[in-house]
């Protein structure tokens, strides 16, 4: 789930950065479908999703805030490019919405990498 996670944050990202480029290439597929507020919300909303579930059980199972801290981060900038609808800025805020989703999902996978939680303690001979 986290590889899912990491993949779609990353989607998210190399969306927003390509689509500066995609705007000269290819017009006609920014306007039906690639750059679509549909397909913005849907990458925006299944990475919030996923991350929120999966953040959110490793905290009760580790205690570390600081991925569910960044969810929060990237949360707020969503709801700042939104509030704020400076379409020439989208992209900045689609890096940094992608970056700390990313970043979110890379600590938590470093707390849960070392983490001694899962080892099951051998019985003494």
């Amino acid at each position: 789930m986290e590889r899912i996670g990491i993949f779609l944050s990353i989607l998210c990202a190399v969306h927003c950065m390509a689509m500066p480029l995609f705007l000269i290439f290819a017009p006609i597929l920014l306007a039906s479908f690639a750059y679509t507020s549909f397909m913005e919300w849907f990458l925006v909303l299944s990475s919030f999703g996923l991350a929120a579930v999966l953040l959110y059980v490793d905290f009760k199972k580790h205690q570390k805030i600081l991925p569910l801290i960044l969810l929060f981060a990237a949360i707020t900038i969503k709801a700042i490019e939104f509030l704020i609808n400076i379409n020439s800025l989208e992209w900045v805020f689609g890096i940094l919405l992608g970056v700390t989703i990313g970043l979110a999902y890379w600590v938590n996978y470093r707390h849960k990498s070392t983490c001694t939680c899962k080892i099951i303690s051998q019985p003494k001979v």
